[in-house]
């Protein structure tokens, strides 16, 4: 693994997309539903890059070594 890279809880990471999208299409921004869409069929690297648009930090998902 490169030094600047972290390892990533995939599973957790798209759990908490699921729920910070989910939570902004139910409260008034139905526009949401494509980010919900677009979490649930990413792949690892695409969520990556899902969650640093929305300003979540990927490395609050960080596994241990």
């Amino acid at each position: 693994m490169e030094p600047d890279r972290v390892a990533v809880d995939v599973d957790a990471l798209r759990a908490y997309l699921l729920d910070y999208c989910g939570t902004a299409m139910f409260s008034g921004f139905p526009a949401a539903l494509l980010d919900v869409s677009d979490v649930s069929g990413a792949s690892p690297e695409e969520l990556i890059g899902i969650a640093e648009r929305l300003g979540v930090d990927p490395a609050r998902f960080a596994v241990g070594e």
